[in-house]
């Protein structure tokens, strides 16, 4: 049984002295130096620029002047004209319909006659009156002592006014007449006809509303936000405070917009420009008001070259607004609680900064203080930011 178990016994401490000769002469391990953990982040680079505001806002077009026609004296409307039409057009003194004429020609023959009555009578005064002083003088006492009968002169004042009040009522009588011809009162568009051939339409009867065509109004709400950004042409302009911010404010000379609208699935614009503001705020919606004007609407004096802009339309407008110089622009994702951006120095360390928002939009942020050109404005959201925490930028395959 020995025997049996002999040559496992040899193999197994043979085993054991190999294993213990490999233990012995091993090298130690080398220790591994720990280096300082880095937290990994992106980074944007900060670049200031000059910007200009571009205020958006929206309205609908208004003619500048409307006109409700109506009639100065009464009749039959016995023509009209071509242009006459809901949406026709029309040049200043174009004549667009006509009264029965016949009543205020026969007033008009009559008004003649009365004057050529009236010249007559005050002829004969005259001479009558005449007569009268030669007859006096020959008493040998001077004018001035006879009676006024005696000279006829109430009876020649009484003619005089008779001529003059006879003459009123010709000009009168004329202008009656040509009140049955109404015109156009400046180059516009007809927006209601109320009227046609056959009517009968009495004194103060509504003819026809229209408006002119040289200009066109649309009212731009703003948001008291806005104000500062705009230097609008009234006494409501919001003024900045004095100091460093007044100095990056470049004031434009013309405050200018740009209307635009879609027709048949194609944008089109147009150049407008400010005019003035209403001097109240609207009490609903706080907003306050702004006047672009545009000339030439309907392209007449350009006809071809762009749609027209009709009234009633509604426009997306862009102010532009007051200029600034050094501003940096900033995405909404980098903003971090009160106003704070995160920056890797040139150490890469973290920097808490606390900026200025002059400005924000749905997309950027526009910032007047608080960073310098070539900060590095970390992207990477980090749960816990502390100031001088080092950093380390993203490897660019990661």
């Amino acid at each position: 049984m020995l025997k049996k178990m002999l040559p496992s016994v040899i193999i197994i401490a043979i085993a054991i002295a190999g294993t213990a000769a490999m233990v012995m002469t091993k090298s130690p391990p080398q220790a591994i130096e720990k280096s300082a953990q880095k937290t990994l982040v992106n980074v944007i680079t900060a670049k200031s620029s000059n910007i200009t505001f571009v205020i958006p806002s929206q309205g609908i077009v208004q003619p500048r002047t409307k006109t409700t026609i109506v009639t100065e004296v009464s009749g039959l409307v016995v023509s009209v004209s071509t242009d006459f039409v809901v949406g026709g057009f029309f040049n200043q003194g174009d004549i667009l319909l006509t009264l029965d004429p016949i009543d205020y020609q026969v007033a008009l023959e009559q008004a003649r006659a009365n004057v050529l009555t009236a010249q007559a009578i005050y002829s004969r005064e005259q001479a009558m009156a005449q007569q009268a002083g030669r007859e006096w003088d020959l008493t040998g006492k001077s004018r001035s002592e006879a009676p006024i009968l005696a000279l006829r002169t109430p009876y020649l004042k009484e003619a005089e006014a008779g001529l003059l009040f006879a003459k009123a009522q010709l000009k009168r009588a004329l202008r009656k007449l040509e009140q049955t011809i109404i015109r156009a009162p400046y180059t516009g568009l007809v927006r209601e006809k109320f009227v046609d051939v056959g009517q009968y339409a009495g004194v103060g009867s509504t003819i026809a509303k229209t408006f002119a065509i040289d200009y066109a109004e649309v009212r731009l709400p703003l948001a008291n936000s806005d104000l500062q950004f705009l230097k609008l042409p009234s006494a409501t302009n919001s003024r900045r405070s004095a100091g460093e911010a007044l100095a990056k404010i470049r004031p434009n000379n013309h405050l200018e917009v740009e209307l635009s609208s879609t027709i048949g699935g194609t944008e089109y614009r147009w150049q407008a420009s400010i005019v003035r503001t209403e001097g109240v705020i609207d009490s609903n919606t706080r907003m306050h008001y702004a006047i672009a004007e545009i000339a030439d609407p309907y392209g007449l004096q350009h006809e071809g070259t762009t749609a027209a802009l009709t009234v009633g339309s509604f426009v997306n407008a862009r102010i532009q607004g007051l200029s600034y110089d050094n501003i940096f622009a900033i995405p909404h994702s980098v903003i971090r609680g009160d106003n704070q951006v995160l920056v890797m120095d040139e150490t890469q360390q973290l920097q808490i900064r606390r900026i200025n928002i002059i400005r924000s939009d749905q997309t950027l942020n526009w910032v007047d203080s608080g960073l310098v050109d070539g900060d590095n404005i970390i992207t990477t959201a980090l749960n816990i930011p502390i100031a001088g925490m080092p950093l380390a930028l993203f490897p660019d395959d990661l």
